[in-house]
């Protein structure tokens, strides 16, 4: 049989493929600010959306320089193709050889306009951006550096931890704050507050604590900073802490479940229940934080963390959950081979699909880390660290993360109100859904059933069978 379109058919189809398939990939700030319903995240007219992300600190970096810009757009045109709608980067460099602020409240504006460009590119590709404002670590700065900055300045501080109870340190973060939140992008003239590309603001990466085991000094600086960024904010964006889900001594903790028992200095549940904080993190790092043990018993952690996690936020935040960073160590000589990689990607995110297609608290994460390879854009050779996936060489991680992201995808735009309804119904057993197998729930398959019915009636009606 012969499809023979009348005339301006072939238009009108051309045209509905090509604004399905944007629609499809819509995000970036397309569906605008993205808000908090229950467990679940939530774009215009309250509809779902989940998140497939990966992690790329270096994005800002790279783009201060205007003749390596193209690395962030490869890096984007790479995790787009694959699905992926969520990057996770730094909104800061605390002095350093290439500072953001080489002291307090002192701006490099090349460095701005690299972060500029980033946020810019990441509309275009259809990207939401998870932006983190300081670091835990030493590197680009961190903690340890505004505490520098406060005791060459007189102030008779020689901890790291000090960053947490300091007020003039803290006062130093603020202004970081109000700098980053407040600034009008260069590229799209847009403020940052009023950016919907922009998904979060991160308090911190990976906050831990020495000085005070129990958790309390993190808790106190997370209740005084969350509410501060949601201020300048003017509330339009989300705030996360920046937890790895390390428990604490505080209530619903199951501090039993860290690695090798020890304490880090944050409460998992409370310091997520505070004011200002709209989402629960976790990290996933079994083989380092477990080094050492074997790949069993890196298997029963990783399953045990997971599982008391969706429980703890579903049971004590009634919040959305993501898993911010995941990775498993490859190098040469030692660590993991890509088969063990792989596996663990898809153990992973069989876990995130499992609660999302549930409607479960843990709705997305963000794989550390997305890399180049060298020959696009000079120097990403020095960025490797063990844990890379380049997309364009690694075929199968590709696969795996660009079918995650396909299935999350499917999940997009369900109403979130009808969503907490039906799981207050008895549960079904869940089984992972391939495509092409069926298995479409009720609010994908009502419009799915109009559409098909559409297809039908335009074929009738304009075109002619012989």
């Amino acid at each position: 049989m012969t499809v023979r379109p009348r005339p301006g058919a072939a238009a009108i189809i051309i045209a509905a493929v090509v604004f399905g398939a944007a629609a499809a990939a819509a995000g970036g700030g397309d569906g605008g600010m993205v808000g908090v319903d229950g467990t679940q995240f939530v774009v215009e007219g309250g509809r779902t959306i989940y998140f497939s992300g990966f992690n790329a600190y270096w994005l800002m970096m790279m783009a201060s320089d205007p003749a390596r810009r193209a690395a962030v757009v490869a890096a984007f045109t790479q995790a787009s193709a694959r699905g992926l709608n969520l990057a996770r980067t730094w909104a800061f460099s605390d002095g350093g050889d290439q500072p953001l602020q080489s002291s307090p409240g002192v701006y490099d504006e090349a460095m701005f306009q690299g972060l500029d460009f980033v946020i810019a590119e990441a509309r275009r590709h259809g990207i939401y951006l998870l932006l983190c404002l300081t670091n835990n670590f030493d590197d680009f700065g961190g903690k340890r550096q505004y505490v520098r900055w406060a005791a060459d300045a007189g102030h008779n501080l020689t901890a790291g931890d000090d960053f947490f109870t300091s007020s003039v340190v803290k006062s130093y973060y603020k202004n970081h704050v109000k700098a980053v939140v407040t600034r009008v992008n260069t590229v799209t003239g847009v403020a940052y507050k009023d950016d919907p590309t922009i998904f979060a603001w991160e308090l911190m990466n990976e906050p831990r604590c020495d000085a005070d085991p129990t958790g309390g000094m993190v808790q106190a600086w997370v209740e005084e900073m969350a509410p501060y960024v949601k201020r300048v904010d003017g509330g339009r964006h989300l705030v996360t802490a920046g937890l790895e889900g390390f428990y604490g001594d505080g209530e619903h903790e199951s501090k039993e479940l860290n690695p090798w028992g020890i304490y880090y200095g944050t409460n998992y549940v409370a310091t997520h229940r505070a004011a200002g904080v709209d989402f629960a993190t976790i990290h996933l790092y079994p083989d380092v934080w477990l080094w050492g043990s074997t790949a069993d018993e890196q298997a029963a952690f990783f399953r045990n963390w997971t599982r008391s996690h969706v429980h703890a936020t579903a049971a004590f935040l009634g919040k959305p959950l993501l898993v911010t960073e995941y990775g498993k160590f490859l190098w040469k000589g030692g660590g993991a081979n890509k088969t063990q990689r792989n596996y663990f990607l898809d153990v992973v995110l069989d876990a995130i699909y499992a609660s999302a297609s549930r409607g479960g608290p843990l709705v997305g994460g963000a794989f550390w880390q997305l890399l180049l390879d060298d020959d696009v854009v000079a120097g990403m050779d020095d960025l490797r660290d063990g844990y890379e996936i380049i997309l364009a060489e690694d075929s199968r991680a590709a696969s795996i993360i660009g079918e995650h992201s396909e299935q999350l995808a499917s999940l997009n735009g369900q109403d979130a109100e009808a969503l907490r309804r039906r799981r207050r119904r008895p549960a079904s057993s869940h089984q992972k859904t391939r495509f092409g197998s069926g298995g479409d729930s009720d609010a994908l398959r009502l419009p799915r059933t109009l559409l098909i019915r559409f297809i039908s009636s335009f074929i009738q009606d304009n075109f002619v069978l012989f």
